[in-house]
């Protein structure tokens, strides 16, 4: 699990972390450790990211030729 703190002070921080002690809950903070994965799986690479991206950003989007097709034939427009 990760959390964003918004707002907070060093004092806030300190009951987190006690009280996630006094519960037996594990919690580190990212920023204190070298190890570069938070999340599960591997990072992507640029060119994986790009793709993800560029997918992402075309997945809702028909040509004009389309368009017209489909209203042509929903509204039995010829």
């Amino acid at each position: 699990m990760l959390f964003q703190l918004n707002d907070t002070s060093k004092d806030n921080i300190n009951k987190l972390l006690d009280f996630a002690k006094q519960n037996h809950l594990p919690l580190s903070l990212i920023d204190d450790t070298d190890n570069s994965l938070f999340l599960p799986g591997k990072p992507l690479t640029p060119d994986e990211l790009t793709k993800m991206i560029e997918k992402s950003r075309n997945s809702g989007l028909i040509s004009m030729q389309n368009a017209h097709q489909i209203i042509r034939e929903t509204y039995n427009a010829g």
